[in-house]
């Protein structure tokens, strides 16, 4: 079976060696010709979690990327899922499934752009909570290391009934996925924003200055550990006031990693996995750049049209929005699409 990556980061790098180590035909979508172009020379060479040489067709080529592959895998950082998915308009084959890596409602701006074709095509948009294939680096030609990776992961679908089966389409690809009721709960459910935006507001000095920080370590004193986890139960107040099953963090995480803490501090320094993350040393990152808009600023804006005070989840996003001024990303779903469409 041939599936597409469409995205040719660091993830997307990963996500493609994964699916043919597990015995697919993998062809991985990029706008960079240099990208593409070493990735069919070398191939793409991986370290730690997932080790080898794995042989992977690259392509500049929309329509060649998509024709004839059942599953449709986005790779793409938050901000590149509109416009990818602008850019699938009018390729999409009949019955293909779009499987969204991270979601951060990545499903809900799918949907908005192609609602009209999926429809008429029976195409079904799911997305998920996370990542399977996380790594720290990507250098050339096409070498990438790949960390340990979640044992669990929902997806939900828009129609959200599809879930299940889909879940059952994609076993052999991705057998970490359990299906959940629907795209509410794989975006506002989502693990990076409730420890990625706090975690680094209040440690952005130390960003600023680069400095060497664990992330969960010293990083996360007792008095940020009591603050993330009062914003994150304004973040499960939004979630039910939507219909969501509200989650904790500290429950995502553990379920994720199939592992019982009473603290996030705890979980992450002794998983293997997050115990070696590292505070960024820049402001401008994905932290925050991506998981502020996409992710907490969201929660805000849906805490304001369903009436649901976010009052800390509101300073995070304004700290941000002054500090880092004009580098500051705040676009983000605006939700003008009527969520009821998507449930």
């Amino acid at each position: 079976m041939k599936i597409a990556v469409l995205g040719l980061g660091k993830i997307g790098h990963n996500t493609a060696a994964l699916l043919t180590e597990r015995g697919f035909e993998v062809v991985g979508f990029t706008r960079d010709e240099d990208k593409a172009r070493a990735v069919n020379e070398y191939g793409i060479t991986v370290s730690g979690a997932l080790t080898g040489n794995f042989k992977v067709k690259a392509t500049t080529d929309i329509a060649k990327a998509v024709d004839g592959a059942k599953f449709l895998v986005v790779t793409t950082t938050s901000k590149g899922h509109k416009p990818m998915a602008k850019l699938l308009k009018g390729h999409l084959q009949e019955g293909q499934r779009v499987v969204i890596i991270t979601g951060n409602w990545g499903a809900y701006e799918f949907y908005s752009v192609l609602k009209d074709e999926a429809i008429a095509k029976q195409i079904v948009i799911g997305e998920t909570s996370g990542n399977l294939a996380a790594s720290p680096t990507l250098t050339y030609p096409a070498t990438t290391l790949m960390k340990p990776s979640k044992k669990s992961m929902s997806f939900a679908t828009i129609p959200a009934a599809a879930a299940p089966c889909v879940v059952e389409e994609l076993h052999q690809a991705f057998p970490e996925f359990y299906a959940v009721e629907n795209v509410l709960d794989t975006s506002l459910n989502n693990t990076n924003p409730p420890v990625h935006v706090p975690f680094c507001i209040f440690n952005i000095t130390r960003m600023a200055n680069g400095e060497d920080a664990q992330f969960y370590g010293e990083c996360l004193p007792p008095i940020l550990l009591d603050f993330t986890m009062a914003a994150d139960a304004e973040r499960c107040a939004v979630a039910k006031a939507l219909g969501a099953e509200p989650k904790s963090i500290l429950r995502l995480m553990n379920d994720a990693w199939k592992v019982d803490y009473d603290n996030i501090k705890d979980l992450g320094l002794e998983n293997a996995s997050l115990k070696s993350v590292k505070l960024p040393k820049t402001p401008y990152h994905r932290f925050l750049t991506e998981d502020v808009p996409y992710g907490y600023m969201s929660v805000s804006r849906l805490g304001k049209k369903y009436g649901v005070p976010t009052p800390r989840i509101d300073l995070l996003v304004e700290a941000y929005r002054y500090l880092l001024a004009d580098h500051a990303e705040m676009d983000g779903p605006e939700f003008d699409v009527d969520m009821s469409e998507v449930l």
